[in-house]
């Protein structure tokens, strides 16, 4: 595990980046935001903003994990930056290239959280949410759902965990997610009722969801 204070130097030097793009922006000068961004890309990650967007999700996840283990502070900086140029794109008018973006920081960011524990009083955190609050109204790739799936389990929000669960069977009655499913409902029986009301379920309601999602996962079997 990373230490904490790493972290918390990583999210500082990023404010101060961060502080040039917004000064930047400001003063309506989207261009040179642009500029400045691929030259932080080239300073911190080594690689040009155009590369980073030309990779699929997993091929950048394996470009920063070759031994397997991800690269957390490069997954960091690039999920910020891709965040920064997502807002670009979408002051330009241009939903095609900040939506893509806003998935491809969004997908690295909640793998870093994933791997390795974030503390809550970092700029990810807020990043993370405003990334899910533009994203709230697109339809997001199925494995990007997964990963918000896991992150909301993961920051005990069961019952948001919960509604994305089902909402992605209605779309995609997939198998894997149906065994994910029930590995989840079997996480929640071992909680407390406390644990459980702090993420808006209670046992009942766990046992009442399971049942619904046996009876869905028969009808399309």
């Amino acid at each position: 595990m990373i230490n904490k204070d790493y972290i918390l130097r990583i999210a500082e030097q990023l404010g101060r980046e961060l502080s040039i793009l917004v000064g930047l922006r400001k003063r309506n000068k989207q261009e040179e935001e642009l500029i400045a961004i691929d030259n932080f890309f080239l300073k911190y990650i080594g690689m040009t903003s155009r590369f980073i967007n030309s990779l699929s999700d997993e091929m950048l996840l394996q470009t920063l994990a070759p031994l397997g283990k991800l690269n957390i502070e490069s997954a960091l900086w690039i999920g910020s930056l891709l965040h920064e140029e997502g807002d670009i794109y979408a002051d330009y008018g241009n939903e095609t290239e900040s939506y893509y973006r806003y998935c491809k920081a969004l997908f690295l960011l909640l793998e870093a959280f994933y791997q390795e524990h974030i503390p809550d009083d970092t700029i990810f955190l807020a990043t993370i949410q405003d990334l899910l609050d533009k994203l709230a109204v697109y339809q997001i790739p199925m494995h990007l759902q997964r990963k918000v799936f896991r992150y909301y389990e993961q920051r005990g929000m069961y019952a948001r965990a919960e509604n994305l669960l089902f909402e992605t069977l209605e779309q995609t009655p997939d198998e894997s997610l149906f065994a994910d499913g029930n590995a989840f409902y079997q996480r929640l029986s071992l909680k407390s009722e406390i644990d459980l009301q702090a993420g808006d379920l209670s046992h009942e309601e766990v046992e009442e969801s399971q049942a619904q999602l046996t009876q869905l996962q028969t009808q399309n079997s």
